[in-house]
């Protein structure tokens, strides 16, 4: 998938229609792939009702396992997803399976959890297999992505060891879902 942006080398300039929109990091820097949120604030407003929490997301380049915490720290679901499809396991020890996160996540929590297009958006920039769109900011940041449907806000950006993250961003879906996202901790190799 890197590559698609990326190139062979790493280090961008194959795909003209991404790099309009948002400059691909250069990959060539062996660490920068790995680098994804590790804890965070989650607050989802979807028809009317709403849940806040807190996130952990281990991201891997076989696997993603994303834990969603209660406000009190209390494990709410464990969402495991990898080639074979995804699982999500309650905290009353319930399992479900789907082909993806974003069909288990609204099947068993009721809300869309958008993690194959989150995982390029939470980077700042936008997932290299559907169309885009972006605005930036005065001083050249992205400040809003739109793509398959959603819309990313960028509220916020922090530098982590010498790279300008996201730190804040909201993530809706035709007004029906929003999903706000505060990046406390990146852990980089």
């Amino acid at each position: 998938i890197c590559i698609t942006c990326h190139g062979p080398e790493g280090r961008g300039g194959v795909n003209p229609a991404i790099e309009k929109i948002v400059k691909p990091p250069d990959f060539s820097d062996c660490g920068f792939p790995n680098r994804e949120p590790d804890r965070g604030f989650l607050a989802v407003a979807h028809n009317g009702e709403s849940f806040s929490g807190s996130l952990r997301w281990n991201h891997g380049a076989e696997e993603d396992e994303i834990f969603i915490l209660s406000p009190l720290g209390q494990g709410v679901a464990r969402i495991v997803s990898n080639d074979a499809g995804a699982s999500l396991e309650t905290a009353a020890g319930q399992d479900y399976r789907a082909a993806d996160v974003e069909s288990l996540t609204e099947e068993v929590l009721g809300w869309r959890l958008p993690v194959r297009g989150l995982q390029y958006w939470v980077m700042g920039r936008p997932a290299p297999d559907g169309a885009a769109e972006g605005e930036m900011d005065d001083s050249m940041q992205l400040r809003t992505l739109r793509q398959d449907g959603w819309r990313v806000d960028y509220l916020g950006y922090r530098m982590v060891q010498g790279t300008l993250l996201p730190a804040k961003l909201e993530v809706t879906l035709d007004e029906r879902l929003r999903v706000r996202l505060v990046i406390d901790d990146w852990v980089l190799p």
